[in-house]
């Protein structure tokens, strides 16, 4: 079969059975991005493995590009998907109230990346592993990715509240100290194997990220007020959103090539930038929909695509332990940083549990840390079950701070009721 016909006929077996489990997850209480996580499992290799059958094993020569296989359009898809979905998380973030999370997110950050750095690379050198690869697991539970963690506040009406906004301002900090966490340990192996370069390009990531960093929130929002005011020339429906595309992609692409960053930082700063400007609102509700009925399943499906528990073996004990630290990492480290700076118990159990997902983020840590030589393809084959792991619990642990939250205010308000999301909100 044409690679393109497997693209089509897989996307809409993709899309129908994360609708389908996603539905079902919001009718039992439980998040819709859990459900399309777990269509991913069903569909990779822990269970149904699609890529064993005919129908999408094949691979097709593209013109100087080679052989081309529908697992790797998938990615590239998904890719896309996430750039998307953290887009729209900016554009649904509360300015304002963000502005007043600094503090709290800068600490949230800081906790975030220190425990589970000390914890992880502790708990690998007490299970034997040398001091490099030790430090190398710490370094990736380091990591944070909120792309479910925003969908998920999304879908709880909770992303533009104080907690949501300290979420996200956390995981963009984060980014930045785990990338120069990753830097430093890269820096170090090519040191000890005689390349003294590996300082310098410790040197080149910080002055990277610093001056993108700046020139991002200097011109970045005149930029995009300036290309706004030239696209009132432009004629025909849905003009402003295509551009508004334009800009996160850019954005995005700039934020990695020339930033140093992860492309979703790039994406969720657009998103930011954006939102600030007169058409915002017209944006969110064309990009939501598309969101929600394309971007998000296939991105959500690809991650669980890549799970593959039967890598676990005779490692099960190590792998219970390390996922225990890289959740109680998060939850202790970025909690005590929000706890610090004023808030509730409730509400910095909430900002810890939101930060737990290592998502894209943390499987490119591994991949990067796996192609400089700092670990071997067993342990490299078990981080990256565990940074999928810690994805596809978030939702559920967030779904159930979230509902105890809402009871709360409630029984204070006089209505001793346990709090419920509304099925409306699943729908979506």
């Amino acid at each position: 079969m044409d690679i393109s016909l497997q693209i089509l006929l897989f996307i809409a077996l993709l899309v129908l059975l994360s609708k389908a489990l996603g539905g079902l997850g919001g009718r039992i209480g439980m998040p819709v991005v859990l459900g399309e996580l777990l269509a991913g499992v069903i569909l990779g290799p822990t269970l149904l493995n699609v890529w064993r059958f005919s129908w999408f094993s094949g691979t097709t020569s593209l013109a100087g590009v080679g052989p081309v296989s529908l697992a790797a359009v998938i990615n590239v898809l998904a890719g896309l998907g996430v750039v998307v979905l953290m887009f729209v998380a900016g554009l649904e973030t509360d300015l304002e109230v963000m502005r007043s999370t600094v503090a709290p997110a800068l600490w949230a950050a800081t906790g975030g990346v220190i425990l589970p750095l000390l914890g992880g690379a502790a708990l690998s050198r007490a299970a034997g592993l040398n001091w490099r690869e030790s430090v190398f697991i710490g370094t990736i539970l380091t990591a944070t990715s909120v792309s479910i963690t925003a969908q998920t506040l999304i879908n709880l009406n909770k992303l533009r509240s104080k907690v949501g906004s300290t979420i996200l301002g956390a995981a963009v900090i984060d980014d930045v100290l785990g990338l120069l966490v990753l830097s430093l340990v890269i820096a170090v192996e090519m040191h000890s194997t005689g390349h003294l370069a590996g300082w310098t390009g410790v040197a080149q990531t910080v002055g990277r990220i610093a001056i993108f960093s700046g020139l991002a929130f200097w011109l970045g929002p005149r930029f995009i007020r300036f290309i706004f005011r030239q696209a009132r020339h432009l004629h025909g429906p849905h003009t402003v959103v295509a551009v508004a595309l334009v800009i996160c992609f850019l954005f995005a692409f700039l934020a990695e090539s020339l930033g140093g960053m992860a492309s979703i930082t790039g994406a969720y700063l657009a998103g930011l930038f954006v939102a600030a400007t007169p058409n915002h609102k017209e944006i969110i509700d064309d990009l939501r929909s598309m969101a929600n009925s394309f971007f998000g399943p296939l991105f959500f499906v690809s991650i669980g695509l890549q799970i593959n528990g039967r890598h676990l073996g005779g490692h099960f004990g190590f792998f219970a332990l390390i996922l225990l630290v890289a959740i109680l990492g998060k939850i202790l480290g970025c909690g005590l940083g929000s706890w610090a700076t004023a808030f509730s118990v409730r509400d910095s159990l909430i900002v810890g549990v939101g930060m737990i997902p290592r998502g894209e983020v943390g499987l490119i840590t591994a991949s990067i840390g796996y192609a400089a030589g700092v670990v071997s393809g067993e342990i490299y084959s078990l981080v990256v079950v565990l940074v999928l792991a810690t994805t596809l619990l978030t939702p559920v642990l967030l779904r159930y701070c979230t509902s105890i939250t809402e009871a709360e205010a409630e029984t204070i308000e006089g209505t001793p009721v346990l709090a419920e999301v509304s099925m409306d909100q699943w729908s979506e």
